[in-house]
This record gives C-alpha cells, sequence and structure tokens, in this order.
C-alpha cells in the first residue's frame, strides 16, 4: 500500500491547495457515510451510484443520437436511479461481491508491490528502460522528475494519471497471475458469505469502500495543507495493511450493531402485538 500511496500522492502533488482541500474534504464526508453508516444508508446510496451511471449513460446515448445533452442525462440518471432502488437488495449483493473480490486482488498488489524487490536491486534499475518502484526513488521531487520523464513536463492531469496508470500495470506484470487468484478467492468466499450471511457480506463491503475512501481523503487534504503523508511515513511493509484491515474491521463491527438494533425493535413490537391480541 506504501507504494501505491506514493504513486498517488506524486499525481495529486501538482494540483492547487484548495482543489486538494475540496477533493479531500468530500472523500472524507463520503467515506465516513460508507464506513459507518452504509448499510443504514444504503437505499440512498444505490439511488445516487444508480443516477450517476444512468446520467454518464444517457450522456452518451444523447451524443450518439445527437439530441440535447441534459435530456439524455436527466433521462438516464432518472430512469437507472428508479431501477436500482427497485432492484435494490440484487444490487447490493452483485456489488458487494464485486467490492470484496476487488480488494482481494488489490490488497494482494498493494503488499506484492511494497515487496516486490529490495532496495538496492531498485536504485540499478533506473537505466534498463523498466518501470521503477516509486519508493526506490528519493523524495518526491524526484519521483515528480521520474513521472515528468514518462510524459511531457507540461502533460496535464489526465496525461498523468495515463502515464502512472500504466506504469503501475508494467510494474505489477510479474503478479498478474497472483493478482487473478486473490481475485477469485475473494469473488468465492463472498459468494460463501451471500450465501450463510448476506447482512455481514454487505456491511463489509461498506466498510472496505469506506475505509478506501477515508484513506485516499486525508491524503489528499493532507498535500492540500502543505504536509505529505506518504513520504513521512516509515517504510514498513505491514503498517498500512494493518490499518486499512483495523480501520474495516472497526467500521464492520459498528455497522453490524448500529444495524441490527431497528429490527429487533421491529421484532419486539411484533412480539408486543401478538401478545395484546
Amino acid at each position: 500500500m506504501y507504494e501505491l500511496l506514493l504513486r498517488t500522492e506524486t499525481l495529486f502533488i501538482a494540483l492547487r491547495p484548495l482543489l486538494l482541500l475540496g477533493i479531500g474534504g468530500s472523500a472524507l464526508i463520503v467515506g465516513l457515510i460508507f464506513w459507518l453508516g452504509g448499510v443504514r444508508y444504503s437505499s440512498a446510496i444505490i439511488g445516487l451510484l444508480g443516477a450517476v451511471v444512468g446520467a454518464v449513460v444517457g450522456l452518451m446515448v444523447s451524443e450518439w443520437l445527437r439530441f440535447e445533452m441534459w435530456v439524455g442525462m436527466v433521462a438516464g440518471a432518472a430512469i437507472l436511479a428508479t431501477v436500482s432502488v427497485l432492484l435494490r437488495n440484487v444490487l447490493i449483493l452483485v456489488l458487494a461481491v464485486v467490492v470484496i473480490a476487488a480488494a482481494a486482488g488489490a490488497g494482494y498488489l498493494a503488499v506484492a508491490l511494497d515487496r516486490a524487490i529490495p532496495q538496492e536491486e531498485a536504485a540499478t534499475r533506473g537505466d534498463s528502460g523498466r518501470s521503477l518502484l516509486f519508493q526506490s526513488l528519493d523524495g518526491s521531487a524526484e519521483r515528480v522528475d521520474y513521472v515528468d520523464r514518462l510524459t511531457r513536463q507540461e502533460a496535464d492531469f489526465s496525461e498523468k494519471v495515463r502515464a502512472i496508470g500504466a506504469d503501475t500495470w508494467e510494474t505489477a506484470q510479474p503478479h498478474l497471475w497472483k493478482l487473478g487468484l486473490a481475485v477469485l478467492a475473494g469473488a468465492a468466499v463472498a459468494l460463501f458469505l451471500v450465501w450463510f450471511i448476506k447482512k455481514a457480506l454487505i456491511a463489509l463491503a461498506y466498510s472496505v469502500v469506506g475505509t478506501a475512501v477515508l484513506v485516499v481523503g486525508a491524503q489528499t487534504a493532507s498535500l492540500g495543507l502543505g504536509f505529505k503523508v506518504a513520504s513521512a511515513l516509515p517504510v514498513n511493509p505491514w503498517l498500512l495493511p494493518a490499518t486499512f484491515g483495523g480501520m474495516t474491521a472497526f467500521g464492520w463491527v459498528v455497522q453490524l450493531l448500529t444495524t441490527r438494533k431497528p429490527r429487533e425493535k421491529a421484532a419486539e413490537k411484533t412480539r408486543q402485538a401478538s401478545d395484546e391480541e
């Protein structure tokens, strides 16, 4: 995870502080809702997600059929938001399986990149034309120079996103088959949980997404304040995974405990009504 955070930091470091604070603050709010209240607000979350996807689809359709862009976006958002709410239970389970599978793959990739090659070997790879690990570069200035060499120094943000994405893909290629196995294992575990404990799986998926958004939001907001969190962290392959896992477990437990109470109250009211009759 340390390597991925360094790449994110290097990508965001050129953005304006106010923009970073806005993105980071918004991500922290969204992440907090997902982390501790995803199950409670699942209907609203699924509806908003459907509206966003529908707006994007509507935009694409409006360009294809050549009619007013805003009409396509509004119509697409309304239709998919309605369908998402009506099929909420099915969509939540599908998304939960996808999230757990993706988290398993991303978790394996993050740890694999952190432990990919020894530090001294990484330092000798600069002239070989192969991708470098960002943790082998000396400071954020050298990492920014490396990204500039991948693109053009005057490249815009989208070009740098593509360049870092391609460089990360090249670095991860030796681990692709293991990454695939991790994704399949995560999907298998998620399907097992769907069969036996559906509620626990949904809460876990929301906690995973919330934790990831919180981490990125905290890093982005810190960059807006001029503090480079990733560069300041000690190089420890287990520090970030342990923190991420602990936060995910905490959010999971909180959601399970807080969403149990309304159902218990409803069951208690039903029992009381039957007793009175």
